[in-house]
């Protein structure tokens, strides 16, 4: 089987020749591994986008992963830079017009703050960026103590029909089936934390209940043409971002506020003719089967109490197994570890764990910042040993 053949099995709940491998790898191991010393962060965003095979795909068959592929559409305030290049969009339209301006820098960073007109009103919102990545918001569109009128003017969004997906599509054709690809992508709740604040938007289920459907409602409607869109570009996957729903959100919360609009998003992909993998990076056993009931076809990262989430493995397995993909649960950190017997237990756990039956893709919870020399390659090796059905 080639990566794509191989990975979409396993999202089938089938069973392939192996267990899947793939990693999250974050974009400080990328530069230092892969990034020429010469060329900026710019200018490495624009080689993936030229030439994938030679440049993020090659690079992990050499360390003995099944490649993935991770492309990102748009988090407001935190993801901007990558997703502009992949997904060009007109800065102004008849009811938008957005500029862009640096209102502060230093050695390495620059903050940005975004300035947009609308005939609802005006909006702004910043961010700081570090060597031409985004990397945190600090100031959100629809802040402060009036974020009905805000939302009145959020409405102009300019719609996903004036995105041009030629880029992404070119990237995806040049790759084919030799890598897995799961683009990244808002949830209609995570869009709506990038917008308004997790913060805000937390207390706002309880004084502005109505205001949180009809930001859900706006952003729902808005992501679903999206969705479709994505379609157009041949990718396998998306990776539907929905981590902030673990953040304190009591199991009634999520499925008065989230679920129906989770619902109608995972349809929208699958019309659009690719797989679905629910990302929550943080915690949810408490509605497990809820995030299952929305129908996609993985569940990502299964992040165990060890680090950010909730989750245990071989418990996920038992109660949801036979219904979804398990896309995770190798703790990353291991990976630090000068003991290569180490990483080997922690995939032996994940497979004795995970893999019976078939429908399971061991892959890193968090993304790998760091690991020391060998240790993927140990991990991977273990993966096509111990990870074989026969």
């Amino acid at each position: 089987m080639n990566t794509a053949e191989r990975t979409r099995t396993a999202f089938n709940l089938g069973i392939p020749d192996r267990v899947p491998v793939h990693c999250w790898l974050g974009l400080p191991y990328i530069r230092e591994h892969l990034k020429s010393p010469d060329m900026t962060m710019h200018e490495t965003l624009q080689w993936w986008i030229e030439d994938p095979m030679a440049s993020l795909v090659r690079w992990q068959e050499n360390l003995g992963l099944d490649p993935m592929i991770t492309t990102y559409s748009q988090h407001i305030g935190g993801q901007e830079i990558w997703p502009r290049m992949l997904f060009p969009r007109p800065m102004v339209t008849e009811d938008w017009e957005e500029t862009m301006t640096v209102i502060a820098r230093g050695e390495g960073w620059r903050q940005i703050e975004h300035r947009i007109r609308t005939p609802d009103g005006d909006l702004d919102y910043n961010y700081r960026v570090e060597d031409g990545y985004g990397t945190a918001t600090d100031e959100y569109p629809l802040r402060g103590s009036n974020p009905e009128q805000k939302l009145a003017a959020f409405r102009h969004f300019p719609s996903a029909d004036l995105y041009d997906m030629s880029v992404l599509k070119g990237m995806v054709d040049k790759v084919g089936d030799n890598a897995w690809w799961l683009h990244h992508i808002p949830g209609p709740w995570d869009m709506a934390t990038h917008v308004r604040g997790l913060v805000d938007i937390s207390i706002d289920l309880k004084k502005r209940p109505q205001f949180v459907h009809d930001l859900m409602r706006f952003c729902t409607d808005w992501l679903k043409p999206y969705y479709r869109r994505l379609g157009e570009t041949g990718i396998h996957s998306i990776s539907m971002n929905e981590t902030w729903v673990g953040v304190g959100l009591a199991p009634q919360a999520y499925r008065e506020f989230i679920m129906p609009y989770d619902k109608e998003c995972v349809a929208a992909a699958h019309e659009a003719g690719y797989l679905v993998s629910f990302h929550n990076c943080g915690r949810g056993t408490r509605f497990l089967e809820d995030m299952i009931d929305t129908g996609p076809d993985a569940l990502e990262t299964i992040t165990p109490i060890t680090t950010s989430g909730d989750f245990d493995l071989a418990d996920v397995k038992r109660r949801v197994g036979d219904r979804v993909c398990l896309f995770g649960g190798f703790y990353e950190m291991v990976l630090k570890q000068d003991d290569p017997q180490v990483v080997r237990d922690e995939v032996m756990r994940c497979i004795d764990a995970a893999a019976e039956g078939g429908g399971y893709v061991l892959r890193s919870t968090g993304q790998i910042f760091h690991a020391n020399p060998g240790m993927i390659e140990t991990m991977c090796e273990t993966v096509r040993e111990y990870g074989r059905y026969n």
